[in-house]
């Protein structure tokens, strides 16, 4: 599948290597390209690999013809929703201390994987294939910071309620749909270029 992302994306973007740092692009596109098959064709586990085989290899040219699709689709999406970046933005001291725990307490959520997977689903279906489950991470961990600006709130205290969040992100994810522009933001260590 890596190697059939890899090939489109060459075919797509004249100046694309797909043996050079421009190779974590693909891997990007095959996870993405693996979440969103795996929401669509609602497998898990061992049934979405035996699925995948069987795509891969018995219908190839159906599957090929789905990946240029899927590509295209994927690229629209990466070049408005992903910015590349060379140094880490600055942000406020205040507003990073906040977002730093708010992904402290997102790491200890019991139910952290079952939202992240609420909320990535939420996206696909709302046509965002780019990136979906670092989105619905971040959103997630943007809603626990917003919580934390009330300044009546103990972080080592905070009691999150899962149904809670996913409501609210249900909106923020209908909203997003509306917005054009980057969600993700991804720092290229100078080094790889």
């Amino acid at each position: 599948m890596i190697s059939l992302i890899a090939e489109e994306m060459k075919n797509r973007i004249p100046q694309f290597e797909p043996y050079s740092s421009d190779y974590q692009m693909v891997v990007y596109a095959s996870k993405d390209l693996e979440e969103w098959m795996r929401q669509k064709l609602s497998l898990r586990g061992g049934s979405f690999y035996e699925a995948l085989e069987r795509m891969l290899y018995d219908g190839r040219g159906e599957f090929r013809v789905f990946v240029k699709s899927w590509v295209t689709i994927w690229l629209g999406k990466w070049r408005e929703r992903v910015k590349l970046l060379h140094t880490k933005p600055k942000l406020p001291p205040s507003v990073e201390k906040r977002i730093k725990e708010a992904k402290r307490i997102y790491r200890r959520l019991e139910f952290r994987k079952e939202l992240k997977n609420l909320i990535t689903r939420k996206l696909i279906s709302q046509g965002e294939i780019c990136m979906a489950g670092f989105i619905a991470e971040n959103l997630i961990i943007e809603e626990i910071a917003r919580r934390l600006r009330n300044p009546n709130v103990d972080p080592k205290n905070l009691r999150l309620d899962p149904i809670d969040i996913y409501n609210a992100l249900s909106r923020r994810v209908l909203e997003i749909q509306r917005e054009r522009g980057p969600l993700i933001y991804l720092r290229i260590k100078p080094n790889l270029l």
